[in-house]
């Protein structure tokens, strides 16, 4: 009724996230210039949190229909898994082979992936939103994949996007080294 009231050609409204509407606040901005900094800079995680209803869901899909055909992408929601379905998720998302490998097999099939992937020039990034509701296992798990790397630079770039609650998560003891590999946050 409004739509056509105010004859907008669009639903500005919806529930899903659409980037087209994305309000490019300064703190927008920054997250956007900090999602940039982590794809060019690949050295450690990019953790980007804020409040429900923030935009955090509308900024990921904005940066992704910007990047180039040099980032492939694999991108979990659901992060109430075990460590094995995650790896499972994320060999899925790049349409790498899974079923019936050990989770020893899909690390190595994850890992010879990115290497070929690096040989040609390109990136891997996982992102993961939702991350406020991984348990400290997994994100353990998730900083295990970080260290799947050549001498020089990391093969996997992994940003977490979540609701403030990440942020005090990830204070706990136990996961000191995984903030210790926090690049940008």
């Amino acid at each position: 009724m409004y739509k056509e009231f105010y004859q907008f050609r669009e639903k500005p409204f919806s529930l899903t996230p659409d980037p087209e509407f994305l309000y490019r606040s300064k703190a927008h901005k920054r997250a956007f210039a900090y999602l940039e900094y982590g794809i060019q800079d690949p050295s450690g995680f990019v953790c980007i949190t804020g409040d429900i209803g923030a935009g955090k869901t509308t900024l990921i899909r904005a940066f992704l229909n910007q990047l180039d055909d040099q980032v492939k992408i694999a991108r979990l929601f659901n992060t109430k898994v075990s460590s094995r379905q995650l790896l499972e998720m994320v060999l899925q998302d790049l349409s790498l082979e899974f079923h019936g490998k050990s989770k020893t097999e899909m690390i190595d099939t994850l890992n010879n992936h990115l290497i070929e992937t690096f040989t040609e020039g390109k990136r891997v990034v996982l992102i993961i939103d939702e991350a406020q509701n991984l348990s400290t296992d997994l994100l353990e798990e998730i900083r295990l994949l970080s260290n799947l790397e050549t001498e020089k630079t990391k093969l996997l770039q992994i940003i977490l996007v979540g609701q403030s609650e990440l942020r005090e998560h990830l204070q706990l003891p136990n996961l000191e080294q995984f903030r210790q590999r926090i690049t940008v946050n």
